[in-house]
């Protein structure tokens, strides 16, 4: 039996406006992994996991609040509090799109990262992350059978490593 994978909050900014006086805030998500190990199934470490931030709003295009925007902050001590989510934080290639940095610099990238709410285990993840993916404005451009990643890297089938 497969194990979904959760994201719990681990940190949000101060309420923020974007340009429409929709409120949101940015909220940042880390996965919490399950391994198996000799002893079964015990979560990751936490310096293994992954973390990123999305802007989560207080209502959405669709009309709903966003997950994470009025849940706690994850605590260990108290986790029927709230803050954990059935989801991950996959990597995948995608369309080729431009970052410019602080310094004005700016370099082309095709790979993105972000969260995805859902059951990890499901058949039909794959979709939900092409999904997911496509609401960010960024096309999945291979299928999860071609690349697996790992950490920062993506790795094809044919053994070529991009930098993510």
């Amino acid at each position: 039996m497969a194990i979904s994978n959760f994201v719990i909050k681990t940190a949000e900014s101060e309420l923020k406006e974007d340009r429409n006086t929709r409120n949101y805030k940015t909220v940042t998500f880390t996965e919490a992994v399950m391994m198996q190990t000799p002893w079964g199934l015990v979560a990751k470490p936490s310096t293994q996991c992954v973390s990123t931030k999305i802007n989560c709003y207080e209502q959405n295009y669709l009309g709903k609040e966003d997950p994470g925007y009025n849940d706690p902050i994850f605590d260990a001590r108290n986790p029927s509090a709230g803050g954990i989510f059935m989801g991950a934080i996959p990597q995948r290639m995608v369309e080729a799109y431009e970052i410019v940095s602080a310094d004005g610099s700016v370099r082309e990238v095709e790979s993105y990262k972000t969260v995805v709410f859902g059951d990890t285990a499901s058949p039909s993840w794959e979709n939900t992350v092409k999904a997911a993916f496509k609401s960010r404005g960024h096309e999945v451009v291979t299928n999860d059978a071609d690349t697996v990643s790992f950490g920062n890297k993506i790795v094809h089938i044919d053994s070529k490593t991009v930098d993510a």
